[in-house]
């Protein structure tokens, strides 16, 4: 006989849970798929276990079912708090930027790290997807902590580097701009901008100048000293003896080769 009682509460549970996840995303203004930190999809695999579960099994009572969401919730929330407020923690979670083509070259870093093994062919692809088939054009790459693609074509200009971010030092894009901590420290001392843990954002864009924001709003442009010699380690330049435009096609032919000789 059908269970009527059991299938009203069995619904019930399912639209309480589903209310609760929709005002969740809207309290957190994560209402699209990009703004998602790896806790928040780890969350809401458990929150869909969670509900699919439950939902079903009614020897657990309504109020252990909300208890048990309220919770789930609470913890995705301070997890994501503390990765707003400690950079170190945010890059255990994010990963790290990193640069995989400066100066036309690729980096030995992006070849070597085994963290981030460089896929010739998707790496292709990306860029294809991006409207760029020659490497010749590239100037610089940089892989995101989010897993997006940074281009920037030859001719184009500078690439801006958010250096602190709500009061914290962003070091992977210190790094990434060829700066220590040291330096961006003395710039802002000078420049009167402040002790830099007061700060909300602080941007060092393409002509050079560090743009400081505090924590009223107020927003400031620097013009900061002369940038960092960059150093980079390079293995291989796009250089072709019939002075031929590589493609990336002649790219993944050469990744796929190399990937061949390995496996034998």
């Amino acid at each position: 006989m059908f269970d009527f009682h059991g299938f009203e509460m069995t619904v019930f549970k399912l639209l309480i849970g589903i209310t609760l996840i929709v005002l969740h995303l809207r309290l957190t203004g994560k209402q699209r798929t990009v703004q998602l930190t790896p806790i928040d999809f780890i969350g809401n695999f458990i929150l869909g276990g969670v509900i699919g579960g439950v939902i079903y099994n009614h020897a657990i009572s309504f109020a252990e079912y909300i208890s048990f969401l309220l919770v789930t919730f609470g913890i995705i929330s301070g997890l994501n708090y503390l990765m707003s407020k400690f950079m170190s923690t945010r890059s255990l979670v994010m990963g790290k930027a990193y640069t995989i083509i400066e100066g036309g070259r690729f980096t030995q870093d992006a070849l070597d790290n085994t963290d981030h093994k460089l896929d010739p062919v998707e790496f292709l692809a990306e860029l294809r997807g991006m409207g760029i088939f020659s490497l010749s054009d590239i100037s610089l790459v940089q892989r995101e902590a989010n897993g997006s693609l940074t281009v920037r074509r030859k001719g184009e200009g500078g690439v801006n580097y958010v250096l602190v971010s709500n009061g914290q030092v962003v070091t992977d894009n210190l790094k990434l701009a060829h700066r220590d901590e040291e330096w961006l420290r003395t710039e802002l001392s000078s420049a009167g901008a402040g002790e830099l843990e007061d700060l909300f954002v602080v941007e060092l864009d393409a002509d050079n100048r560090l743009n400081v924001v505090d924590q009223t709003g107020n927003t400031t442009a620097l013009t900061v000293s002369d940038p960092a010699v960059k150093e980079v380690t390079t293995v291989t330049e796009f250089q072709n003896p019939d002075s031929q435009a590589p493609t990336l096609e002649d790219f993944a032919a050469e990744g796929t080769d190399a990937k061949a000789q390995t496996s034998k």
